[in-house]
């Protein structure tokens, strides 16, 4: 790298350092309800899930990815492939994370920015949790339906994911992550 590219990555690192505590409180609170739905269906494992939740906020919050919460469906927003199905409980309780600090943020301020609209059919909230691998409530994999339009692919086991994303980083509009 030359001298120009070490400055715009320090430059950013520090634009980003500021929000690094709350990124941790936002990692914990993650990290908390993946147990939480997990103990309370008595199925699957954290491992694969809590393993990755730095690596997807950092992609999320970081701006490594154009995406609106708010407006899934955005034509060019980028498209995230989840390659290990597994993995699923980091993505649902992320966006109801995510969900709800929009919520909290709309109360405070009045801002009306901040809601999600149709919310009740279209956001992920942590009441859908508890019916993590139940009938009618949040699938075992990645599905790409109603309020988890972030994802675009049901991705099954581990790795097959791979090749859609590579399909759509190729040949689809907007990029993949």
């Amino acid at each position: 790298m030359d001298r120009a590219q070490d400055e715009l990555i320090a430059l950013r690192y520090k634009e980003l350092a500021r929000h690094f505590d709350s990124w941790e409180k936002t990692k914990d609170l993650i990290d908390q309800l993946i147990d939480i739905i997990l103990n309370y269906r008595r199925s699957g494992h954290p491992g694969g899930s809590r393993s990755k939740v730095h690596g997807l906020l950092v992609t999320l919050l970081g701006g490594g990815m154009r995406w609106d919460i708010r407006h899934p469906e955005k034509r060019f927003g980028d498209r995230f492939v989840l390659v290990g199905g597994h993995t699923i409980p980091l993505i649902y309780t992320t966006l109801a994370v995510f969900k709800e600090a929009l919520r909290l943020k709309c109360q405070q301020t009045g801002d009306k920015r901040y809601q999600v609209l149709n919310a009740e059919k279209r956001a992920l909230t942590w009441e859908d949790l508890l019916n993590f691998r139940h009938r009618g409530g949040l699938s075992g994999h990645a599905e790409m339906e109603g309020k988890t339009l972030f994802l675009k692919f049901n991705t099954g086991p581990s790795g097959h994911g791979g090749p859609p994303a590579w399909r759509w980083r190729s040949s689809g509009p907007g990029r993949t992550a």
